[in-house]
């Protein structure tokens, strides 16, 4: 309990407030912490006698027994749960040191107290992230067993979340970036949430259904659109999963969520707040692609003979804004800042490449339908 580093810790603010030397030494009697970094390791008398007599230690400089073997100064027991873990002593005559001598020694054991419960809430918050993993994860082998774990941490199995999952670019290793969008992962949570980091560059919110206030996919992700604004980076996607009751729901949420983080990342590398209604027909080609891949594949070829030319990525892109201008010519026109007439070789040139026209419907949507399915896989 009583580590190297927590008595460092003590010696370390007890020094800074008085101009004395201080020890820290374990049950045994031994300096694991002292003003005088000589001292470490070795065996205290003072603090032995004061383990082995459960009680405090006064070593005045003129009592002759102890001359050689420790010097002037006060040794309390530093005690935890009634139990004596440690001492703590503070050199100088007692005369002097004798009436601050119990506030060092409280302090001490306010110390202890204090990372004891750091690191409960530590193991707790571990033991907590571990059951909402195994529980969005986890087989129906272990099924019984992390519901009793959920239940001993007041985890309601049966509640209604839905899960967002935060996805951020690999290429953000900076830890203290890192740190900025895990404190900004944290303001988008209530007390009523929960919020687990999955890997280093995800993390997994299960929000609680809140009525009339966030009651539906829409509000949720209204919510986070306004949120992201203030986001550390950019470049962040946020992907929803539908509210769901009890766990199995949530395993549910969770997986829908993962395919709409993957068909975003792929699809808007750029970031954003999606779900399965904003992505609409994307998911279904992500859906397809994983079902049937050599059919998807074969689906996709028509639009990938785009890039046997060498104009292959402004064909992409002139068809990418075509479609989101819908159809429009002088729209289109306008965002690729060219001509109405450039525009239309263009997708005559499209239309000549793949045997689909744009202007028509039932080739556009086999074209766009192609051309999701050929980024997905890439």
């Amino acid at each position: 309990m009583l580590t190297e580093q927590l008595a460092s810790e003590i010696v370390k603010r007890t020094m800074s407030i008085l101009d004395l030397n201080v020890n820290v030494m374990d049950r045994t009697g031994t300096i694991l912490a002292s003003g005088d970094p000589n001292r470490i390791g070795q065996l205290h008398h003072g603090a032995s006698k004061a383990i082995e007599h459960k009680m405090t230690v006064e070593i005045h400089s003129y009592e002759e027994n102890w001359r050689g073997k420790a010097k002037p100064g006060i040794n309390l027991p530093i005690r935890f749960h009634d139990d004596i873990v440690g001492v703590i002593g503070i050199t100088g005559e007692p005369e002097k040191i004798r009436g601050f001598s119990k506030l060092v020694q409280m302090g001490a054991e306010l110390t202890l107290e204090q990372a004891f419960l750091t690191r409960e809430i530590d193991r707790n918050a571990r033991m907590r992230d571990d059951v909402i993993s195994h529980l969005l994860l986890g087989s129906d082998k272990e099924q019984a067993y992390i519901l009793d774990r959920a239940r001993s941490l007041k985890i309601n199995a049966d509640e209604t979340f839905a899960v967002i999952l935060l996805s951020v670019p690999y290429h953000t290793s900076n830890l203290q970036s890192l740190k900025q969008i895990e404190n900004w992962a944290n303001t988008l949570v209530t007390a009523e949430d929960e919020i687990v980091r999955l890997y280093t560059n995800q993390f997994v919110i299960l929000k609680k259904q809140q009525k009339p206030y966030l009651d539906t996919d829409d509000k949720i992700k209204n919510l986070l659109e306004n949120k992201l604004s203030f986001a550390p980076i950019s470049n962040i996607t946020v992907a929803l999963g539908p509210f769901s009751s009890g766990f199995l729901g949530w395993r549910q949420s969770f997986q829908t969520a993962q395919i709409v983080k993957d068909t975003a990342k792929t699809l808007y590398p750029e970031g954003g707040v999606w779900n399965q209604d904003t992505l609409g027909i994307s998911i279904l080609c992500y859906r397809f692609l994983h079902a049937a891949k050599e059919e998807a594949d074969e689906i996709s070829a028509t639009y990938k003979k785009l890039f046997t030319s060498n104009d292959g990525k402004t064909l992409d892109e002139t068809f990418t804004i075509y479609v989101k201008a819908n159809g429009e010519m002088t729209k289109t026109a306008d965002k690729l800042f060219i001509h109405r007439n450039t525009l239309a070789y263009r997708l005559d040139k499209i239309y000549e490449i793949t045997g689909k026209n744009p202007k028509n419907l039932q080739d556009l949507i086999e074209l766009k339908i192609g051309e999701i399915l050929f980024k997905l896989s890439k």
